[in-house]
């Protein structure tokens, strides 16, 4: 059964957390955080210079409800109880380039995050009750590509409740999965350092930049990005073409 809202209107929900969400917990830790689509104009120096603290790049996925056993089933006896899922091609240029791009990102530990993100559940009115509430996030899973593996053709992944995955065909526990709960509680942690000015590892945006540019050349694909569009706004626009939303949490290194 397939969800009853598009992957659309769950991916702008998902996004929105996360950006009010990750705002709001700088904000609380009173971090030297720069607005998330600030023009470099209004600053008066390189937005480039700026320092990345945190990126969370989600891929979303629109998931199928499986409610019972069926004989063409390819997941339910490695469940044996109703789930959700949906699958990842590990030999498609776009899971490649995410691959490439967290391990870019993991030379930075704590910088950024990937993850392929679904609900865990389908009907129009969850999703209206977790829009509304705030929730849409917290009743996701949320696993990253490099649980998938590479070349090695497509994979089903199945999420019971949030935090909880199966990578199949080989049924084996995602050790990537987590929670937005467990993000919000390492979010917290990087803003009281980014507060008290803690030395941690970081990007600076314009080499967040050449990172994503590397990871679209990886498409394969005749994609031309408008170096004229200021570098906050191009960072999303680029996370768009690897199929991603991004919320983005950039230090301002003056402050």
């Amino acid at each position: 059964m397939d969800a009853e809202f598009s992957e659309f209107s769950y991916g702008y929900a998902a996004i929105r957390e996360a950006e009010v969400g990750l705002g709001t917990i700088y904000k609380l830790a009173h971090a030297p955080k720069l607005p998330s689509l600030v023009e470099e104009e209004l600053l008066g120096w390189d937005v480039h210079l700026a320092f990345v603290d945190y990126a969370l790049f989600l891929q979303f996925k629109r998931p199928a409800f499986v409610s019972r056993r069926h004989p063409k089933s390819p997941t339910w006896d490695g469940v044996m109880a109703p789930h959700y899922r949906y699958s990842i091609d590990t030999d498609g240029h776009q899971h490649r380039a995410l691959l490439r791009l967290e391990e870019k990102l993991a030379l930075s530990p704590g910088t950024g995050d990937i993850y392929y993100a679904a609900p865990v559940f389908h009907r129009q009115l969850e999703f209206d009750n977790a829009y509304s509430g705030g929730q849409v996030l917290a009743s996701s899973s949320m696993v990253s590509p490099s649980d998938f593996g590479e070349d090695d053709g497509a994979h089903h992944l199945v999420a019971t409740t949030p935090g909880v995955a199966t990578v199949m065909s080989d049924a084996r526990a995602a050790e990537t999965a987590t929670t937005w709960d467990r993000l919000e509680t390492r979010a917290r942690q990087k803003a009281h350092l980014a507060a008290s000015r803690e030395p941690t590892a970081r990007l600076t945006i314009g080499q967040l930049d050449d990172l994503l540019a590397s990871s679209i050349r990886s498409l394969h694909r005749d994609i031309a990005i408008d170096p004229e569009v200021p570098i906050i706004s191009r960072l999303h626009r680029s996370a768009a073409i690897l199929g991603c939303g991004l919320a983005l949490v950039a230090l301002d290194p003056f402050a």
